[in-house]
């Protein structure tokens, strides 16, 4: 089975605007945050293209992504889940792995394991979430979180998704408990 990683980038990023740059191109060590998740999904054994959906909101993302030779995917920068369909339908691959280009310490050995684990559940879509309690304790402006099996989790932008049910509009399941990535690594 197929899986391309979508690295979207194309937000308006209003939180970070007011510092005078893009969020994806916020430095970490010296880079762009966008290169240090594009580094690690080039990693993943079990992702065989790397795409970052882009649009107007960032042109200087749009312009570096270029000059380094990443595979990007322009969307409109509007509405999350309808850039995310754009995205979709430039990419071929049977399922997808999204994640935001704001997680530049996100590894590639976390990032094979939720994959691996989407692939052996056979479901439509897996969406990682973290302890609410873990995401407090950070300081994160909480706007969602779905009880699962009796645990408050927050999804944290990361998920696998079957691209034929994305593109069909159907809606997808929630947030899928994954104890072995989320309670062990993130608790």
């Amino acid at each position: 089975m197929s899986v391309a990683a979508l690295i979207t980038a194309g937000g308006r990023g209003t939180r970070i605007r007011e510092l005078g740059v893009e969020k994806p191109m916020a430095l970490l060590h010296g880079r762009p945050m966008v290169d240090h998740v594009l580094e690690q999904m080039m990693l993943v054994d079990e992702i065989s293209s790397v795409y970052v959906s882009v649009s107007d909101n960032v042109p200087r993302t749009r312009q570096h992504l270029k000059e380094i030779g990443a595979r990007t995917i322009d969307t409109s920068g509007t509405e999350y889940c309808h850039d995310l369909i754009q995205a979709a339908e430039g990419i071929s691959e049977e399922h997808i792995f999204i994640c935001p280009a704001d997680l530049p310490l996100l590894r590639a050995e976390l990032v094979d394991d939720i994959v691996k684990e989407y692939l052996k559940r056979k479901e439509q879509s897996l969406t990682v979430g973290i302890p609410l309690e873990r995401a407090l304790e950070f300081g994160v402006d909480v706007t969602f979180y779905e009880n699962v099996d009796g645990r408050p989790l927050m999804p944290c932008g990361v998920s696998v998704v079957d691209r034929l049910r994305m593109l069909t509009r159907e809606y997808l399941p929630g947030i899928r408990q994954c104890r072995a990535l989320c309670y062990q690594k993130w608790t």
